[in-house]
This record gives C-alpha cells, sequence and structure tokens, in this order.
C-alpha cells in the first residue's frame, strides 16, 4: 500500500487550485451539531499564541495528478472539512462587512478551484442530498429553505460566534484558523487501499456510526473484485442512502439483520453480526481477508446487559451452512438497497396501499418500532395479498396495544418480531396469530390494565389512537370517512389537568369545590385514565360557572363527534364518572383488540 501522508496548514491544504474535494454520493449526510462545532471553533479561538492545533486526518483517493481539475475523493473526514469551509465562508463575509475586501478575496479563492480554461468551481461538492443546502449557505441564498438542519445550523451559529468577535479578535483567529490549525493528509492511489486504511483508522480509535463501517466494508471488499464492481456497488450504496434520508440508518441495518438472522441484533454486535453473515453469503467473500483480520471494538450497551434473560447464550450460527444459498455481491447489494427501500416506504407510511399506510400511522402511535423488524420480512413476502397485510396490520395492532397497556418488557418485543422472520410461507398468517397469542396478555388482565393505566403525556397518542377506535365502533364504522388529523383534532381532558389554577376557574369554572372534599388525592389518580378524555375539534368556548361540567357539556352538544356529543346526556361528571367510562371503554377494548 503506497500512502503519502502530509501535515498541511489549512491555507495550505486549500491551496491548490487545480484540486476539487468530492464527498461521494454514497456518503452519509453532513451530521456535525452544535456541540462538535462549538467545540471546533473554541478549540481556535482559546488557542494561545505560538500554539498549533491539529484537526485531525484526512484521507483522499486520489489518481496521479494532471494540469486540469483533479477530483479527490473524500474517504474519511468530510464532517471537518464541510465544517472548516462553512466557517471559512462566514469569516469572508465579516471581513467584508469590515471593509477587509483582501481578506475577505484571499478566502474566496482557498474556497474554489480553476480548471485550465479558468472556469472557477467549489473547492469542495457535497454529495447530491446536501450539495443544493451547501451551495445556498456559500452562495448567500436563503437559509431557511435548507433541508439539513445541521448545516443550516452550522451556519447560523458560526455567523453568531464571529459576529461577536472584535476587529482584533477577527484577525487572530482567522491568522490562527489558517497558520496555527494543521491537517494530516492521506493520499492513497487505490481505491482498495483507501478502504482498508479507512478500516485501519476506524480500528484504532475513531468513532463511526456501523453503517459507515459496513459501507467501507462493502466497497472495500468490491474494489478488490473485477472491473465494474465497485462501480455497482456503489450505486446501489447511494440510492440506498437516498432512500434511508431522515431515518436511522443503523436501525435499518439492525432490523435487516435481525430478520435475517431470526435473532435480536444489538448495536454493539452490529457490524460483527454483518461480516459474518456477509461472509456466509456473499459469493466472493471466500477470497475475503485482510478485511476480515482485524476485530472491530465494540462498545457495552443498554441492551446487551438484559440479552441473557430473554435469550439465554445467542446462537451465533442461525442457518446450517449446507442450507446457505450465496449470492453474487452485485445481487447481495441491489438486494439490500431494495431492502432499504421497503423499509422507507413502511417507516414512513408511503407503500401504495392507503390502507396499509393508515394502519402503519397507527402503530406509530401505539410505539410499535420494534415491529419493523418483522414487517420489512413480512411485506418482503410475495404470497401475502393487501387484505393479509392489513389482517396481520390489525393483529399487530392489538397485541401492541395489549402490551403496552398491561406494561409487558418491552426488551422483549425484538426477539419475539425477530422470530417472526422464521415462519415458512404455508399457513403465515395462522403461525404468526399462533405466537403473537403466546405473548400477549389475557382478557382480564388488558380489561384490569385498561381502565387504570395513566394516559400520561408521553403516552397520549395511545389515547388518541384508543378513542379514534372507540369512535369508529361507536358509529358503526364502513370507512366512508376518517376523523381530522391530531393537528385538527384536540384530545380533551374533560377533568382539566390544572384543576385549581386561577386561569383554569377563570375560564372553565370552580372545579375543586364541584369536585368535593379530597378532590387532590383522587385527580392526581383519576386525570389521565381513558374515562376523563374525549376528541374535540375545536377548543371550548365555555362561560366560567359554579357547575363547569355543565358549561361545558354545552360546547360537547355540539361536536359531531359521538363519543363527545354523548357526555353532553350526563347530568354531572365526576370522579365516579370517570372510573365507570374507564371500565365501559375497558370492555370494549377487549373485544376490539383480539388477535
Amino acid at each position: 500500500m503506497k500512502i503519502t501522508p502530509t501535515t498541511l496548514t489549512l491555507k495550505q491544504f486549500f491551496s491548490v487550485g487545480n484540486e476539487q474535494f468530492l464527498i461521494p454520493a454514497y456518503q452519509r449526510r453532513y451530521a456535525w451539531g452544535q456541540r462538535q462545532q462549538r467545540e471546533l471553533f473554541d478549540d481556535l479561538r482559546l488557542l494561545a499564541p505560538g500554539d498549533t492545533h491539529l484537526l485531525g486526518t484526512v484521507l483522499f483517493l486520489s489518481d496521479t495528478h494532471k494540469p486540469d481539475i483533479n477530483q479527490l475523493e473524500l474517504v474519511d473526514g468530510q464532517q471537518r472539512v464541510t465544517t472548516i469551509t462553512i466557517l471559512m465562508r462566514v469569516l469572508a463575509r465579516r471581513f467584508e462587512q469590515e471593509r477587509k475586501e483582501n481578506t475577505a478575496q484571499k478566502i474566496a479563492e482557498l474556497l474554489q478551484c480553476e480548471d485550465v480554461e479558468g472556469r472557477v468551481m467549489p473547492k469542495l461538492q457535497l454529495g447530491d442530498l446536501d450539495h443544493g443546502d451547501y451551495v445556498r449557505i456559500m452562495d448567500g441564498g436563503d437559509i431557511s429553505e435548507a433541508e439539513n438542519d445541521c448545516l443550516a445550523g452550522a451556519h447560523e451559529y458560526f455567523t453568531d460566534w464571529v459576529g461577536q468577535l472584535s476587529v482584533d479578535e477577527l484577525n487572530a483567529f482567522f491568522h490562527k484558523l489558517m497558520n496555527s490549525a494543521s491537517i494530516i493528509r492521506l493520499d492513497v492511489g487505490a481505491a482498495r487501499d483507501a478502504y482498508k486504511l479507512f478500516e485501519t483508522i476506524n480500528n484504532r480509535g475513531l468513532r463511526l456510526k456501523p453503517t459507515d463501517i459496513i459501507k467501507n466494508f462493502l466497497l472495500g471488499h468490491a474494489s478488490s473484485l473485477p472491473a465494474g464492481t465497485l462501480d455497482k456497488v456503489k450505486g446501489d450504496w447511494r440510492k440506498l442512502i437516498v432512500a434511508l434520508d431522515g431515518l436511522d440508518s443503523d436501525d435499518f441495518f439492525r432490523q435487516w439483520l435481525a430478520g435475517k438472522l431470526h435473532r435480536k441484533v444489538t448495536r454493539s454486535k452490529l457490524v460483527a453480526d454483518f461480516k459474518a453473515y456477509y461472509l456466509r453469503h456473499v459469493q466472493e467473500a471466500e477470497s475475503m481477508t485482510e478485511f476480515m483480520s482485524s476485530t472491530i471494538k465494540d462498545d457495552e450497551d443498554e441492551e446487551d446487559s438484559e440479552d441473557v434473560a430473554i435469550l439465554g447464550e445467542e446462537d451465533e450460527a442461525t442457518e446450517p451452512p449446507a442450507k446457505v444459498k450465496k449470492v453474487k455481491l452485485t445481487v447481495f447489494a441491489t438486494a439490500l438497497r431494495q431492502s432499504a427501500d421497503l423499509y422507507s416506504k413502511l417507516l414512513w407510511g408511503t407503500t401504495t396501499s392507503a390502507k396499509v399506510n393508515r394502519h402503519i400511522g397507527n402503530l406509530w402511535r401505539i410505539k410499535a418500532f420494534p415491529a419493523f423488524t418483522w414487517l420489512l420480512d413480512m411485506f418482503g413476502r410475495k404470497s401475502l395479498d393487501e387484505k393479509a397485510q392489513v389482517r396481520l396490520l390489525q393483529a399487530l395492532e392489538a397485541f401492541m396495544m395489549r402490551r403496552h397497556i398491561c406494561e409487558k418488557r418491552t426488551n422483549e418485543l425484538e426477539t419475539i418480531f425477530a422470530n417472526l422472520t422464521s415462519i415458512a410461507d404455508k399457513d403465515y398468517e395462522k403461525a404468526v396469530f399462533e405466537i403473537l397469542r403466546g405473548h400477549m396478555p389475557d382478557d382480564d388482565e388488558f380489561e384490569s390494565s385498561f381502565a387504570s393505566f395513566p394516559f400520561v403525556p408521553a403516552v397520549i397518542d395511545r389515547a388518541r389512537y384508543a378513542l379514534e377506535m372507540f369512535e369508529y365502533k361507536a358509529i358503526v364504522h364502513k370507512n366512508e370517512y376518517y376523523l381530522a388529523d391530531p393537528d385538527d383534532l384536540e384530545l380533551e381532558h374533560i377533568i382539566p389537568k390544572a384543576a385549581d389554577k386561577a386561569s383554569t376557574k377563570k375560564d372553565l369554572g370552580d372545579w375543586p369545590s364541584y369536585l368535593g372534599d379530597g378532590w387532590k388525592a383522587k385527580h392526581a389518580k383519576m386525570l389521565h385514565r381513558i374515562g376523563n378524555m374525549t376528541l374535540l375539534a375545536d377548543e371550548l368556548n365555555v362561560v366560567a360557572s359554579n357547575n363547569p361540567f355543565l358549561a361545558k357539556r354545552k360546547e360537547y352538544a355540539k361536536s359531531n363527534i359521538r363519543l363527545t356529543n354523548h357526555l353532553s346526556t350526563l347530568n354531572q361528571f365526576k370522579f365516579k364518572q370517570v372510573d365507570d367510562r374507564s371500565k365501559e371503554f375497558a370492555e370494549q377494548a377487549v373485544q376490539m383488540w383480539k388477535v
């Protein structure tokens, strides 16, 4: 491996006029937040005169230099380089404000490159997803339109921090940035060596997302294979990153792999488990040596501490080697990209079926994220039509509602859903239902728990979901219309949350006097029960009175929502009514959420 390490000041690093740094589309998006940006800024601001500061290592995949523009692929260091260029642009604008056009022009020249025909281009070019936002920032466009909050934040924070510097501090800061801060630049001529070096750097302590390590692992192996393989794998990886935009890519890999291994996969073991799976399933992996020789040092995570209680000892090799069907790397990469595309459609609820999307929305409100391990597998089965998918989603809603309301251990869910991925197509629904029933609370436990369950703010969406389902039952719903979105439909506490506040008494009436002696203790116990909640499309317009429920009742009578309108038939609403209504809902819940 030929490596050319060079320690450069930032002025030297950016000064080669015919070099353009390229962040390829398959790299992850810019993700530094305020903490990392502030640390970089303060490290330079507080640097003592005469001291130097090392900004770290950047790794380029480069070819033989030519007179025209040389595009250098930035394999590692894109977060730092992007941040520094935004800081430099902000500094240039501050110097323009101070009428120091010469200094501003010097910075502008460092942030651009020029081809043999004199055409000027940006020094740094980001991948497809971030390119538009980056151009807006660097060219002074409308930052409010930026989609990447991290990029917009970098510009906003640096503008604020640089704006607080006096002119002398500004000059000193710029001098430190250009002349006292240095970068170790590594140039590698072959893709295979670049990815191998990236792996080595990571193994020695840099903290990277599992997705980044997996990407490097795949591209590194692809670079050692016949011509064309690397470009094909890069193309699929780029599409995978685009599909997962806005989602946690580590979650995708963890849940995808759990579905393949039919067992829980923790974040700390994700990389090792992925590599082991890859070796068993990719034909060309038989020739791998250096990419499997090193050991990834994984951190402990919270999930691992509870695995033993659920699983006992995990079976690492869940598939007998004789049964494993190996595929070419290009086929593997395409299938992985297709799974990412399906995963994205499922999580965003953008499948081709409106019914499916509606049920996925319900799952988000119930907080059923662990179930997407199974859903990714289930929706990938060609043997299931839309009706079967909807039946299974309805069963899943019932399963999750019962477990959540009865407060069963959530760390068991990933194991349960991973187990569902091992079911054969024959009698699939029947087998799924049997497994779900085996891990689901019975009717008596669910009814008792539902009546007394506290739907506190953290799980208020479950209460909204439950009330909507009760409303559909009350109107004998036939899919003719649906209730408004949560933005237009308020969840109303009938007995108010802050019953004894002066503002509540002024607006809604004297609830403490109405509820009677000892109301406070009962209020704390009963406030968040389902019987004290209803849905309302508009804010209440009540006139405070000595009987505050009667004042509310007039408003409830105007509602087209059956559950809310029914409240107007009650003569009073105190804690007994909360308890009675909660028990009535609990009886309905047992019948509604069944598998």
